[in-house]
This record gives structure tokens, sequence and C-alpha cells, in this order.
């Protein structure tokens, strides 16, 4: 009875914070939610006309390079947003984190929400523009979805893991900020790996890759490639998410003491 009172409590505190800031954040831009898949677009036109141009080599793409740089890039802005969501919530509410007593893991299903609504505006834009290009097929999108969901759940699990450490820590914050903002190079975001190189094992050997991957394969309808690698990685994605909700419920009371005593 005392869990399903905490459930509750928690489920009302997160849905009350985050309908608080999501409206607001989004109202003050005039574009509002395109922001959400704007940079995808740019870096596709951007990439797409430098494969025009014989600038990059893209290899033998199951999609259309378009639609394929598309899918890849905005399966990568969702991973580094479902990653940031637990050091952006106790960051965000660092103010009041130590000076009001609640159940803080509202604070990160607040931020999840958020993280999820911007996922489904990107899965729907792949859905669009798969529908358009291939017709509708209810297998092909459950599947897409199935790897979009992946990705949420891999970059939460592993951001949940790490984050007592990047907030008491700023140059590891700072270093993976660093990664994130590149680490869309090693992924088959733009390309497919082809020849036997390191930077190729790189590419292959990323988790987020078989993810890309398959929901390129169902979005064109093709059989799955690497199965045992997309059942491994969302396999590995639900037990990281499992293991980093109990570490951050460990560890909560040690990093709210550190920002009570003013250190990070």
């Amino acid at each position: 009875m005392r869990f399903l009172f905490q459930l509750h409590s928690v489920l009302s505190l997160s849905w009350r914070l985050f309908a608080l800031t999501v409206g607001a954040k989004y109202r003050k831009s005039f574009l509002g939610y395109f922001w959400m898949v704007a940079p995808a677009l740019l870096i596709t036109a951007g990439v797409t006309l430098a494969n025009r141009a014989g600038i990059i080599n893209p290899g033998a793409t199951v999609l259309p390079y378009p639609l394929f740089v598309l899918v890849g890039t905005l399966m990568w802005q969702v991973f580094v947003e479902s990653f940031e969501v637990p050091h952006q919530a106790f960051e965000g509410a660092r103010s009041y984190l130590t000076r009001v007593n609640f159940q803080r893991e509202a604070i990160i299903l607040a931020q999840l929400y958020e993280a999820l609504v911007t996922a489904g505006v990107r899965f729907l834009v792949v859905v669009v523009a798969v529908t358009a290009l291939y017709g509708p097929s209810l297998g092909a999108i459950a599947w897409v979805a199935v790897c979009f969901v992946g990705v949420v759940l891999l970059g939460l699990g592993i951001g949940a893991l790490l984050m007592p450490f990047t907030l008491l820590f700023s140059d590891l914050q700072n270093t993976i900020k660093l990664v994130l903002s590149y680490g869309l190079f090693l992924t088959p975001a733009m390309y497919q790996p082809q020849s036997g190189s390191l930077f190729d094992a790189l590419i292959r050997w990323n988790p987020i890759s078989p993810l890309m991957t398959s929901a390129r394969e169902a979005a064109a309808e093709l059989a799955f490639t690497h199965p045992q690698a997309l059942g491994v990685v969302l396999v590995a994605s639900v037990l990281a998410t499992l293991m980093g909700v109990v570490f951050i419920r460990a560890t909560a009371p040690i990093v709210i003491e550190r920002m009570l005593l003013g250190g990070r």
C-alpha cells in the first residue's frame, strides 16, 4: 500500500513539473516544436550535398541517402537527449533539491517525459518520410518504433549510471559533452561501414549501431542483417536502465549532500 502511495505521488508530481516546463519552453519559440528536428534536417541537407559533390562516399545504403542520414541523425539526437535526462534533471533542480523533501524520482520522470515528447516527434518525422516513400506498413513502423525505444533506454541507462559522477566532477561532464557533440561521426548515421579498418570497427561496435541499422532495414522492409546484435542491445538497454534507476536511488543522498556542502 505504501509503495502504491509513493508511486502515485511520484507520478503526480512529475507530471505537474513536466506540464509547467514543457509548455512554457516551446511557447517562447516562434517555431516551437520545429526545433526538435531542425538540426537533423540541416545536417541531412548538408551531408546530402556533400555526397552529391563526391566529398562523402557512404557506401551502399538500404534507403535513399537523404532518408538514410535523416533516420541516423534523428536517432542520435534521441540518444543524446535521453543520456542527458538524469543529469539535467538533478542539475535543473539544484536550487530546491537540497531544500525541499520530495521523491527524487519525480524530477527524472519529468525530464524523461520531455525527452519522450521530442523522441515521439522525431519518430513521427521518420514515419511520415518512410510512408511517403514506401507506403504504409504497420510491421515496418512497429520495428522502427522498437528501435527508437531501444535508443531511449540505452541513453537513459548509460546516463543514469554516470549521473552521480557527472554531477560531482565537472571535468567528466565536460568531457562527455564533447564526446556527444562529435560522437555522431562514430556511428553509421552518415555512412555504412564497408572495410575492415579500425574506424569501421569502432562504428560496428558502437552499441547504437545495431539500432540505427535495424531501424533503416525495417523502414525498407528488409530482413535484419544482425538480429542477434539487435536483441543483445535491446536487452542490455533495459538492464542498464533498471540498474541506473537502482544506482540513482542509492547514490542520491550522497549527491545531494555534496550539493548542500557546495561541491559538484
